[in-house]
């Protein structure tokens, strides 16, 4: 079984570090992409999506197998209801005028404000509902349905978490969109929230730069195929480890274990690029990880749930004559509680927020 990370909320990747990162880490990137009956692609894709198909590091999934197929109905359901109470919140509302700056409805309707989604994407009852609220209209052969991009975005990504869950491959969604990954886990109309453990490793993440070639770094990747399983290795290893721990103490005392083979693995990992002569940088990666013992519970102030910090590891990384500084923090957190089932049942993260920490950390 491959290791997948789905990205949203758009089709197509961006050509940028997160699409870098994620072809040295995973065995295979992926994104939602609407096909027809017979599995032909129904959108243009970029020229680097393109070939990573061709190479085998790319996979198109389907958002038909939620949408259409009789045996998913029911989390069909709950993922239409979800998308509805996130859409028609307050605080999506807000943010909806923050971001237009104008009356978020407008009586001219043109491709400038609406981003097209094509009606494989979308049941028809929720097209008919989201017409109702002017949050979607549909295009003159009925083959597009034209959303406020902003509701787009948010549609792809509560669709991205739940295609996940049915899909036959070990799915994580990706992104590296704060707002949409917050939409997807924290914006809730119910009060009870579920608490989780949030991991960052700060410019701890050797990352291709932006100058080298997509297909450099498939060669790259075939090549040097067991230095980058077992970085990732260490990686999940410890993420099991502080998922299972009973109390901050067990979290710490792992934590401790782990620095001196994170500082290892990164300049192993760091040396083999520079062998290649693949310049590249250090990114950061957040991850959402589910108790698998009883939950720490962080505090509460005035009766809402408090996020707790537990520890923030500095580490010293001295890397071709030039000393770098990554970091290991871990906090408990707290997402919507209608996510309980779907992350009780992973054994790793569920979610993958991935950013730059440090831009001007270059190394050649």
């Amino acid at each position: 079984m491959k290791k997948t990370i789905l990205y949203y909320p758009t089709i197509n990747i961006p050509n940028n570090s997160w699409l870098r990162n994620s072809l040295l880490y995973w065995d295979e990137v992926s994104s939602i992409v609407p096909m027809s009956w017979d599995d032909n692609i129904l959108v243009n894709l970029s020229d680097d999506i393109k070939f990573l198909i061709d190479e085998g590091e790319f996979r198109p999934i389907k958002p038909e197998d939620l949408i259409t197929k009789t045996d998913n109905w029911k989390i069909s359901e709950q993922f239409a209801k979800e998308f509805l109470e996130i859409a028609t919140s307050e605080s999506f509302k807000n943010f909806l005028e923050i971001q237009n700056h104008l009356n978020r409805f407008t009586n001219r309707r043109t491709e400038y404000d609406y981003l097209k989604i094509h009606n494989n994407k979308v049941s028809g009852s929720l097209q008919q509902q989201l017409e109702e609220i002017n949050l979607a209209f549909r295009s003159d052969n009925y083959e597009w349905i034209f959303f406020e991009k902003h509701t787009a975005y948010l549609y792809m990504s509560i669709l991205a978490k739940y295609l996940a869950e049915i899909d036959n491959e070990f799915t994580t969604i990706s992104t590296d969109n704060k707002i949409y990954e917050n939409f997807n886990f924290k914006q809730s109309v119910f009060e009870n929230k579920l608490p989780i453990i949030s991991c960052n490793f700060n410019n701890l993440l050797p990352t291709p730069n932006l100058s080298i070639p997509i297909k450099e770094i498939v060669k790259f990747k075939k090549r040097r195929k067991d230095n980058l399983n077992h970085f990732r290795k260490l990686i999940t290893t410890y993420e099991s480890k502080i998922s299972k721990a009973k109390s901050n103490q067990e979290i710490k005392e792992a934590s401790i274990l782990f620095q001196d083979e994170i500082i290892n693995g990164v300049l192993d990992l760091e040396k083999t690029l520079n062998d290649a002569r693949l310049k590249h940088s250090f990114k950061s990666l957040k991850s959402l990880i589910s108790f698998k013992s009883a939950p720490i519970v962080a505090g509460t102030v005035g009766g809402i749930a408090e996020k707790l910090n537990i520890l923030n590891i500095p580490l010293e990384l001295k890397i071709t004559g030039l000393a770098a500084t990554g970091l290991i923090n871990v906090s408990i957190d707290y997402i919507d509680y209608r996510n309980e089932k779907r992350v009780k049942l992973r054994e790793s993260p569920f979610s993958y927020l991935y950013y730059a920490r440090n831009k001007n950390l270059t190394l050649k």
